[in-house]
């Protein structure tokens, strides 16, 4: 069977209730590094209701190399409920054209060390 789709790829997070979450991404077509000048992204965790928890700040790290980063601070991971469902996505925006990039389940863990 073959599916169409456009929806992003799925990913799934973990992320330690009450940390810092941050990773810098690549932009890639087709496998070649994408020049991300003028780029805009933009992701969100929302309850599987769809109330918002958390907006991720991003920002591009270096256009010409395709890089950005997404992240949120520990006091926005530390308002995320260890019991609740979420599910996150990531979304860039080119010349007006919104297009899902990656999307999926969002687990919540405690901390242990305080």
């Amino acid at each position: 069977m073959i599916t169409l789709s456009n929806a992003g790829a799925r990913v799934d997070l973990q992320i330690r209730r009450g940390g810092a979450f941050a990773r810098t991404l690549t932009y890639k077509v087709n496998g070649a590094v994408t020049n991300i000048s003028g780029y805009t992204f933009a992701a969100q965790i929302r309850t599987v209701s769809g109330t918002l928890a958390a907006t991720f700040t991003t920002a591009i790290v270096n256009a010409g190399q395709g890089t950005f980063s997404v992240s949120l601070t520990s006091n926005q991971t530390a308002a995320l409920s260890t019991t609740t469902e979420y599910k996150w996505d990531l979304e860039v925006t080119i010349s007006g054209v919104v297009t899902e990039l990656l999307r999926g389940d969002v687990s919540v863990v405690d901390e242990v060390t305080t």
